[in-house]
């Protein structure tokens, strides 16, 4: 018989065999993960015959969307057993994920699938874009950046991110506790970690692995260019005639020697209550908008920006996960029109909302 249901603790071992068979993090990642990381109770499962065939855990997190802390979840560990394949079990239980994460007060579920459009049948839409910065280190460039410890550093790190996170929509409203397990997250796997220091404070700092193939920087924030050249001279030097890779945010400048900077969406997300993110957002108009949602029916209709529903002709008319879109500042209504993405029912009205919540840029970091 099969049964889909909130994950409890007794799931663990259940969890880590599928995660095993579905991905290649290593041993000791997953003994961290399954250790700090594994929350039940934002977690579901399809049961069939006593054995949990799909599973879907998340981490509650706060999301800053627009400077506005938002509760939000990061997605993680979605597979199914290669014996249930091609049964819609994943389309299922993210259906059933997504509603019941409502109810526990979760707005944004955010995550990074391994193909970015794996997730576009239920509506999770691209929210953010990513840099990446890709060559092969052959030489030594001038820096100041030096190592630091990801256990001993974190509040010097804490304040750097901080400060920039708020640059961003779609970023993690990180506590200083968040902070420091962040960075034992890293830790676990081998992360290491380097920081451009000025006048006593970090101005500039980079979470990486060391590999032996390659050089791969998954976390760079710096206050400016040259905080954050300093950081990914020292990457440079590090990688020593290996490759490097440098993740980075989407609006930002930064050059190595025969380097290659690409940019593209990376993250993607869907609303589990549109009326609550509005009422966060708090925009001063009289406007409404039409969404559409055929997986959490009660986002399903038409809002004011206050949240109430209405029976006014709305602005517009879109999926949830392209409202998500607007809403966050990754695409304005006129885009979204031109995209064939967002039905225009009043013209001047986009105009007005395109001026309201104007594009902004949207960068998430945290991955899993």
């Amino acid at each position: 018989m099969k049964q889909i249901r909130t994950a409890r603790p007794e799931d663990q071992a259940q969890f880590r065999a599928l995660w095993n068979i579905s991905f290649s993090d290593t041993d000791r990642f997953r003994d961290w993960f399954f250790a700090h990381r594994f929350v039940p109770a934002y977690s579901y499962v399809i049961e069939e015959d006593g054995r949990v065939v799909s599973a879907v855990q998340s981490i509650p997190v706060h999301l800053l969307v627009r400077g506005r802390i938002v509760p939000s979840s990061i997605m993680v560990g979605a597979c199914t057993h290669p014996e249930y394949k091609r049964r819609g079990y994943m389309k299922e239980l993210y259906t059933f994920y997504m509603r019941q994460v409502r109810k526990k007060g979760i707005l944004l579920a955010a995550h990074t699938p391994a193909v970015l459009g794996t997730y576009f049948y239920v509506g999770h839409y691209p929210v953010s874009d990513t840099a990446f910065l890709e060559g092969t280190a052959e030489g030594v460039l001038p820096t100041q950046a030096c190592e630091v410890d990801l256990k001993k550093d974190v509040s010097d790190l804490y304040v750097c991110y901080a400060g920039i996170s708020r640059s961003y929509s779609g970023m993690v409203s990180r506590s200083y506790a968040d902070m420091v397990l962040k960075m034992q997250d890293y830790a676990a796997d081998g992360g290491q970690a380097v920081a451009y220091w000025v006048d006593g404070q970090v101005a500039g700092y980079a979470v990486y692995y060391d590999t032996p193939e390659e050089v791969y920087a998954e976390e760079v924030l710096a206050q400016t260019d040259n905080a954050r050249q300093e950081v990914v001279h020292a990457l440079w030097n590090r990688a020593a005639g290996k490759k490097v890779k440098v993740k980075l945010p989407p609006d930002v400048s930064c050059h190595l020697p025969g380097a290659k900077r690409t940019v593209g969406p990376r993250n993607v997300a869907g609303v589990a209550d549109v009326a609550a993110l509005l009422r966060i957002l708090d925009v001063p108009t009289a406007y409404t908008i039409g969404v559409k949602d055929a997986v959490v029916e009660e986002n399903d209709g038409i809002f004011a920006f206050d949240g109430s529903r209405s029976s006014q002709t709305p602005v517009f008319w879109a999926e949830q996960g392209h409202v998500l879109q607007f809403l966050m500042g990754y695409r304005s209504l006129a885009q979204l029109a031109e995209e064939g993405h967002a039905q225009i029912l009043d013209a001047q009205g986009v105009q007005e909302l395109d001026r309201l919540l104007p594009t902004v840029p949207c960068f998430i970091i945290d991955e899993y």
